[in-house]
């Protein structure tokens, strides 16, 4: 990967494929190359798309900075990055974390963003999550830093559907090895300590939701159907209150979708990509 510095700050990115940008921004911990595992890079370049992806601070090889973060500082990393690259009226696909980035970009830097397609991450702080970041900040707070075994068990919890956490012990078995290898996927711990409190910031503004009708490029609001940070009724939420926006749900995927249902996740916005 390539490697620009923003505010002092190294973002590495990788860039393929030709025509109309767009940009992915992944969720909490999630490396640039899990876009290309899963598939969802390659399916968007084969669609006529250029296809930037990059690792947001915290994430291995991008720097690490003291924590904590904030999504103001994400959307800005992002910003530069963009700016570097000369790339202006981009489409920007945002997961979970990512898709706070993307929302707040759109917002306060029109300009480089044509259309955004906000997976998983909008819509107002259900209890479900609230749980999850009470927990993730008193356990910062009183070891300074998140246990990896919390954050496998909190990884598995919510990215596979319920009847594959019940029934299929061989697909749990084999997420449960994947995520052994968590912690490598950041720079350091100030990473998942950092971009936990920006998560745990954002979602609890009091002024988040009435701030999406400053919104005006057109938006694709997906939900996928078993997620329990992020479910369908909660994304629903934030698809009415923006003012030029679609609202679509994923089946049969959980909160880790875009790894888990990649065709499917595909198949609901490149449509959207095409016609904006």
């Amino acid at each position: 990967m390539e490697s620009v510095s923003v505010g002092g700050v190294r973002i590495a990115y990788e860039r393929c494929g030709a025509g109309r940008p767009v940009i992915l921004a992944g969720g909490t911990g999630m490396p640039a190359v899990a876009w290309k595992l899963c598939g969802l890079r390659g399916a968007l370049v084969d669609a006529g798309f250029e296809v930037v992806t990059y690792a947001a601070r915290g994430v291995a090889p991008s720097d690490a900075p003291p924590a904590p973060y904030t999504v103001e500082a994400l959307a800005a990393d992002l910003a530069g990055l963009l700016e570097t690259l000369d790339l202006t009226a981009t489409a920007v696909v945002g997961y979970s974390l990512g898709s706070f980035t993307a929302e707040l970009l759109a917002r306060t830097r029109p300009e480089l963003v044509r259309a955004a397609v906000l997976l998983a991450g909008a819509g107002p702080l259900t209890g479900v999550l609230d749980a999850v970041l009470q927990a993730e900040t008193e356990l910062i707070a009183a070891t300074g830093h998140l246990p990896s075994a919390f954050m496998k068990l909190q990884t598995l919890l919510a990215s596979l559907p319920p009847e594959i956490l019940r029934e299929d012990e061989e697909q749990v078995r084999t997420w449960l090895e994947l995520l052994d290898t968590q912690e490598s996927v950041w720079t350091s711990p100030e990473g998942p300590a950092g971009q936990s409190a920006a998560a745990d910031r954002w979602l609890r503004d009091r002024h988040r939701m009435s701030a999406l009708a400053d919104m005006h490029q057109p938006v694709l609001v997906a939900a996928f159907e078993h997620d329990l940070y992020f479910p369908p009724r909660a994304v629903n939420v934030a698809a009415e209150a923006l003012p030029n926006a679609e609202f679509v749900v994923v089946p049969g995927a959980a909160h880790a979708g875009v790894l888990t249902h990649p065709k499917e996740t595909v198949e609901a916005f490149v449509g959207f990509l095409a016609r904006t």
